[in-house]
């Protein structure tokens, strides 16, 4: 029987990533049964003023105005998420990419939503700028619900650089139970335990990946992550061929993510198992050809 045609893979275009990325919108049903709460309290208070007087209705006037505060600030934290993935959403070539830059600001201004967004952007073309660019946000003064964003991609970058040092002392410092969105969690997840498994905690990793598999539909846009997470965690447990498994899922939903398996400083073991399943999968790598003058 003939062997399949190879062919050639590459990563996938990050502007049809950027142009899918989803739009935050303000929840109004989750605001409607707040305010629903809010207006049962308040009748509360007035039925039990025989009994509190008015200090039943000043605590309740005292977190109305607290709800009321905290309301306005993730309105207005949400407006500024969706101008901001606005501008991301035109950085679909290289001139769309610069005007994109340009509108977040010149780097250094410490806005953490704004250096994530240039991060994201940096990644494909300038992985080293991006990098920069988020270790240069003072997380302290970063928004709580951003924090671990910029954990998170200064992990994934420090990956891909083979700092795994570094990268674990990031991921220590997330928590997942402060995302609420379950694809970003289901991210933070893979790039924690990857982090976890390449700095010798591969029990931990995969107590991890265990609450997030990479079939459910959720999940879809982190599967990737999650197998490349699996790849590394297996091989650290010795388990060869639950790893051969999962990078070769990988090369079927995303191969041009192999190259990264292959890069400098990696395992031999890795490299040999990822050039070994993009042979099987009837991929082949892009080659330069030198021409002599």
């Amino acid at each position: 029987m003939a062997n399949p045609k190879k062919q050639k893979f590459t990563p996938k275009d990050p502007a049809d990533a950027l142009a899918q990325i989803e739009t935050p919108t303000i929840r109004w049903q989750v605001l409607a049964q707040i305010a629903g709460g809010f207006a049962v309290l308040w009748v509360t208070a007035f039925m039990a003023k025989p009994m509190f007087g008015w200090w039943g209705i000043g605590v309740v006037a005292a977190l109305t105005i607290a709800g009321a505060g905290f309301g306005i600030y993730i309105w207005r934290l949400t407006s500024k998420q969706r101008a901001i993935l606005e501008i991301m959403k035109t950085a679909t070539d290289p001139e769309g990419r610069q005007r994109a830059l340009d509108q977040l600001g010149a780097s250094g201004d410490n806005d953490a939503m704004k250096a994530v967004a240039k991060a994201q952007i940096l990644a494909s073309t300038d992985p080293n700028e991006a990098l920069r660019t988020l270790e240069a946000v003072d997380l302290k003064k970063a928004p709580m619900v951003v924090q671990d964003e910029v954990r998170a991609q200064l992990t994934l970058l420090y990956l891909r650089n083979n700092r795994t040092r570094e990268a674990r002392t990031m991921a220590d410092e997330m928590r997942l139970d402060r995302q609420p969105n379950a694809k970003a969690k289901a991210f933070y997840a893979a790039v924690m335990a990857e982090a976890m498994a390449r700095t010798n905690a591969a029990e931990d990793a995969k107590k991890l990946l265990d609450t997030y598999s990479e079939t459910d539909p959720a999940y879809a846009e982190a599967r990737p992550m999650l197998l490349r997470a699996q790849v590394f965690t297996s091989l650290q447990l010795k388990k060869r061929g639950l790893a051969k498994k999962a990078m070769e899922t990988l090369a079927q939903v995303e191969p041009g993510m192999l190259a990264a398996f292959m890069q400098k400083g990696t395992q031999p073991e890795i490299i040999q198992l990822a050039k070994q399943t993009l042979a099987e999968a009837g991929f082949a790598p892009k080659m330069k050809i030198k021409r002599s003058p």
